[in-house]
């Protein structure tokens, strides 16, 4: 395959994506579906996330970068609460994965958009937060550059939703194992 081919079928293949995302974004629930949270709770979270700054829009990207923007804007909330392990917590201050998208570092990191294309799809899928937040911790924090945890991998660490024991095994609050001690 020659470059000219192969660059076409990127751009083809990113436009089907990005074409994907706006029309799952595009529809909407159906009015007779039942609230799943009480007014007041969907309040709090509307306000939540008004409060996260903006996604870069997609368009000004191509390629990886372009479907990296995409996932992060198609899952705000999850990227708001996963850890980003390319080192920008370091290098450019950030918080969690979605600070990465806010601005033009993830148009460069394939860190940042994978860890964003596995949280859109694990979210498209229903899976829960703990999940996703285990999935990319364990399919990512061996590329974490530094030897030792910065603040903000602490912090993230003290408050994701699934914990490892002092075996180094996961645990879900959420959910229980045969093996899991009762309560």
């Amino acid at each position: 395959m020659n470059l000219r081919t192969f660059r076409v079928r990127l751009v083809t293949a990113a436009t089907g994506f990005l074409l994907l995302l706006a029309n799952l974004g595009a529809q909407a629930e159906p009015a007779h579906a039942p609230a799943a949270k009480p007014a007041a709770a969907q309040s709090n979270d509307s306000a939540k996330e008004e409060a996260l700054p903006p996604v870069l829009p997609p368009e000004q990207f191509f390629g990886p970068a372009a479907m990296g923007y995409a996932a992060a804007k198609g899952c705000a909330q999850i990227c708001f609460k996963l850890f980003c392990y390319c080192g920008c917590d370091i290098t450019d201050n950030h918080k969690c994965l979605l600070d990465c998208f806010t601005g033009y570092h993830g148009a460069d990191c394939h860190i940042c958009q994978e860890e964003a294309m596995v949280a859109l799809r694990m979210s498209k899928n229903d899976e829960s937060l703990a999940t996703i937040q285990k999935a990319i911790d364990e399919g990512y924090s061996s590329k974490y550059p530094f030897k030792e945890e910065s603040p903000a991998l602490k912090h993230y660490k003290a408050t994701r939703k699934w914990q490892s024991n002092a075996a180094g095994q996961a645990s879900d609050p959420g959910q229980s194992t045969c093996c899991s001690p009762k309560k």
